[in-house]
């Protein structure tokens, strides 16, 4: 008599009780099974549900199913060892940890009143340079609180600094020289040369990149840090961030200004980007929420100047936004309504006390 402990639905209860006696040997391969009549009144199970599980069989190609002589067993299903011998072993919970700074009550009202407001939005899948009201929202930040001339249409939505990194990469292929920091952020490197790119590493001083690096450097690209580099905390001086920008004007290609910590390294008044200084239109801004906002808001963005936006229409838009709406959403009603500038203020004031 045949014994199985099915549980709903019982179709695919049944399949999985088949399958593991066929890849534990309890069915050897060339065997016939028992009829699905028996399987039926052993189990008390309706025809149609036995007929189903023994399709969902044949279709993996555990059994082949014969008219009048019945299913057999297809050789090459046995397993080493039975399912019975799995031990399921559980990762450790996460770890909850408490940014007293975050004002994660203020968040999740902004999620809710957008979720509730907004949600015939949410349910679309972004557009690949990102939400339009999000790219809105950040243009008017730059140039109210940061002093750059941005548009809209010029910033590309992505989800943090490794993915900037792979549309930049994308961008520039097949005519990536580009010069680095020396140490810098080690997913820099790793990305640029996965993508093929020629990479020149530069080293640092006091002052930020060396001067006679830098004129001995024959890359058309810079990719830079400026306000902290990373990990050697350097913070590029007025004089060097100035030779940055006159070296980029006598080469071909751009100049990336990786802003991750501008706005808290320093107190007082923040200092201008790079790209605020530009006036040839030869750097490409990136910048990221993890630190203003939090790590756990995986969002980031660039702003490309207008001379490379064709070229992002034609080589790497295909690289979908992988940022849900509604976090673009939240995000850009957190901006709108005051609450991110209160938070860098407070971040600020916080870091100024701890000083």
């Amino acid at each position: 008599m045949i014994s199985y402990s099915l549980s709903r639905p019982y179709t695919r209860s049944l399949y999985q009780a088949i399958r593991a006696d066929i890849e534990n040997g309890t069915y050897p391969e060339g065997s016939r099974l028992p009829s699905k009549r028996q399987f039926a009144l052993d189990l008390n199970l309706s025809l149609s549900t036995v007929e189903n599980a023994l399709s969902l069989l044949e279709e993996e190609g555990y059994i082949e199913c014969l008219e009048r002589k019945g299913a057999f067993v297809l050789p090459g299903n046995l397993r080493s060892g039975s399912r019975s011998d799995f031990i399921f072993h559980p990762l450790e919970e996460d770890l909850a940890i408490q940014d007293p700074e975050f004002p994660a009550s203020l968040w999740f009202k902004t999620m809710r009143l957008v979720m509730s407001r907004d949600r015939e939005m949410l349910c679309q899948m972004s557009p690949a340079p990102g939400s339009a009201r999000l790219r809105n929202s950040i243009a008017r930040y730059l140039h109210q609180q940061r002093g750059m001339n941005v548009q809209p249409e010029q910033i590309v939505i992505a989800s943090g600094s490794r993915q900037l990194y792979e549309i930049l990469a994308r961008l520039f292929q097949g005519d990536f020289h580009v010069a680095i920091e020396s140490p810098s952020f080690a997913p820099i490197e790793a990305i640029y040369a996965r993508s093929g790119a020629q990479i020149e590493k530069l080293p640092m001083d006091e002052e930020g990149i060396s001067v006679q690096a830098l004129k001995e450097s024959q890359a058309s690209f810079l990719h830079v840090s400026p306000f902290s580099s990373y990990p050697s905390q350097v913070i590029t001086s007025p004089t060097r961030r100035k030779l940055y920008l006159e070296w980029i004007a006598r080469r071909p290609g751009y100049l990336i200004e990786d802003d991750y910590n501008s706005e808290f390294f320093q107190n007082g008044p923040m200092l201008q980007t790079l790209y605020a200084l530009d006036r040839q239109e030869k750097v490409i801004y990136l910048n990221t929420f993890s630190k203003s906002i939090s790590p756990s808001v995986r969002l980031g963005y660039m702003v490309l100047p207008f001379s490379l936006l064709e070229t992002y229409e034609k080589t790497a838009r295909a690289m979908a936004c992988t940022v849900t709406m509604l976090e673009q959403y939240t995000l850009a009603e957190f901006m709108e309504n005051g609450s991110f500038e209160r938070l860098i203020a407070r971040r600020r004031r916080h870091q100024s006390a701890a000083g």
